[in-house]
């Protein structure tokens, strides 16, 4: 992937993607929904499973606010990801996200430089409860 120069930064190297199906959906009595995401992916050439977590409430624009977190398995380790965002509809029961976080911890060899990297990501879901996300490492 070609480099792109960005307000300050550097959108660098697509580290991962990865796809599933909304698995729980949850009302959560403040106002927010709940969302667990279960799928699989590639994190710099290594398969995983991947289980995230993550709260979203509406905002008087149209527009929701999120957080959650991921963990990520493989044969050889784990990684954990948190992180924030800002969405918006595309259909009924359809949206987007664009993401940014870092990972808090990581134990599989082949991961260990992504404790000093943060992330940007895009993220898409449809009606039928299928997602898929690409993440991307930023560089300053």
């Amino acid at each position: 992937m070609t480099q792109q120069q960005v307000s300050g930064g550097l959108l660098g190297e697509l580290i991962a993607e990865g796809q599933g199906k909304v698995a729980v959906l949850r009302a959560l009595e403040n106002g927010r929904i709940e969302i667990t995401l279960q799928g699989t992916g590639k994190m710099l050439g290594v398969d995983f499973g991947d289980v995230t977590t993550f709260w979203s409430e509406m905002r008087p624009n149209g527009t929701a606010y999120g957080e959650g977190h991921s963990l990520f398995m493989a044969s050889d380790g784990m990684a954990e990801w948190k992180g924030s965002g800002v969405g918006k509809p595309t259909g009924p029961n359809a949206w987007t996200y664009s993401y940014g976080g870092a990972f808090k911890k990581v134990t599989s060899p082949k991961w260990e430089r992504l404790l000093g990297v943060y992330t940007v990501g895009q993220y898409q879901d449809d009606a039928n409860g299928n997602y898929h996300w690409r993440l991307w490492e930023w560089k300053l």
